[in-house]
């Protein structure tokens, strides 16, 4: 099991993830951040530039293991939405 950070970052401003969680795999990482994100576009009380703005994930060795655009989850999203049902 890797411990997994999930800072968000919108334009030079960061909050960090303090505590982490402990996950199986980069996979289960990424889904975590992307509900997360999903999450995060939720929230109407948050201002935010959300094409500068990201879900950061690092180690526990604080090393990148990859970057989530709120851009992409909320593209996503839209997509999900304009499907027939």
């Amino acid at each position: 099991m890797t411990t997994y950070y999930f800072h968000f970052q919108s334009g030079r401003r960061m909050i960090l993830d303090p505590e982490g969680i402990e996950l199986a795999s980069p996979a289960d990482a990424l889904e975590r951040a992307a509900r997360l994100a999903t999450d995060l576009l939720c929230e109407d009380e948050l201002a935010c530039d959300w094409s500068r703005s990201a879900i950061r994930v690092e180690d526990q060795h604080q090393r990148r293991v990859f970057k989530l655009a709120m851009t992409s989850v909320r593209a996503r999203r839209s997509r999900l939405r304009a499907r027939p049902h």
